[in-house]
């Protein structure tokens, strides 16, 4: 099947990828406070094609055994398990300064059942990409991949009918990734999806390579070159989906940013942050807005809303 074929290939790519320098002290640090309930511990995100992490914002996936375990009861383990993943800012120092990063919570069950997920296009579009084993037992780094392997499969599944005519993987992922930004609140500058995807054309190549062996997406012979196989009736409604999946990935993808203003650190700046760093668009919060960060993130979430930052 395509799914095992991919996910050797995953697997093989989460232990042969480099590990920039820098990612010690987080790595540490986490584990101290995850203790055995880590799973395991995954970078992803620009600063993995760095050589190293220290002068940018690091992005880390960790994946609990569950959430009781992780959080004990509480809201955070109930907020993690109703609107998966929960973010986190983290600094950690060693002997070269302070290294920084955002990291996602999610249990192995729950990461499973979003990747094999029909609608989540936030799972597949973010976990299908590469990434770095930083820490996790073999047995966890595969059911890992695999799980990325089903999110992949989904993904594409979803964009093959909309393929009428041959296309190269990097030009179907770019088109998968333009789709999925349309799903979201914050604008992506022109030409953004191919930048990404051109950093790892040859992971891409061999994604699709392993995907086009059956299903709905097929090789054509000419050049590395695909094609997606639907009829009209398909192609009609996946593009409805899409036209779904637009709207309510708007709705989750607010919501997430009114949960990150409580569960992480100094929360309505990372807000500001992120739409600005989007958006090109900035709306300075108050210092009662810092203070009330979960009263405060609707009226500030509305303030961007008019002023641009999101679409």
């Amino acid at each position: 099947m395509s799914v095992n074929r991919l996910a050797d290939f995953l697997r093989h790519e989460l232990d042969s990828s480099p590990v920039p320098d820098g990612i010690e002290p987080l790595r540490a640090s986490l584990q101290q406070h995850y203790g055995d309930a880590m799973a395991g511990l995954y970078l992803y995100g620009s600063c993995r094609r760095q050589s190293s992490v220290r002068d940018g914002l690091v992005d880390l996936l960790v994946v609990v055994h569950d959430y009781r375990s992780a959080y004990g009861l509480g809201l955070l383990a109930l907020a993690n398990w109703l609107l998966p993943p929960n973010v986190f800012y983290l600094e950690a120092r060693d002997e070269a300064g302070v290294v920084r990063c955002k990291y996602a919570v999610i249990s192995t069950r729950q990461f499973a059942r979003r990747c094999r997920s029909r609608t989540d296009h936030y799972f597949w579009a973010r976990f299908g990409q590469p990434l770095s084993r930083i820490d996790s037992d073999p047995e966890q780094a595969s059911a890992f991949a695999v799980s990325r392997a089903e999110a992949l499969e989904s993904f594409a599944e979803r964009i093959a009918p909309l393929v009428r005519e041959p296309i190269a993987a990097q030009d179907f992922w770019v088109r998968a990734m333009r789709l999925t930004y349309r799903c979201e609140l914050r604008p992506e500058p022109p030409g953004s999806a191919r930048r990404l995807i051109g950093h790892d054309t040859d992971y891409w190549r061999e994604v699709t390579r392993r995907l086009a062996t059956r299903g709905r997406l097929l090789p054509t012979g000419d050049d590395d070159r695909f094609i997606g196989k639907a009829g009209p009736l398909l192609r009609l409604t996946t593009r409805a989906g899409w036209g779904l999946r637009r709207i309510g990935g708007k709705l989750f993808n607010l919501a997430r940013l009114l949960k990150a203003a409580g569960t992480f650190s100094n929360g309505i700046d990372y807000i500001v942050w992120k739409v600005e760093r989007h958006s090109g668009v900035r709306v300075e919060p108050t210092e009662r807005m810092r203070r009330y960060p979960r009263l405060a993130a609707w009226g500030l979430v509305w303030r961007m809303w008019r002023a641009g930052g999101f679409r």
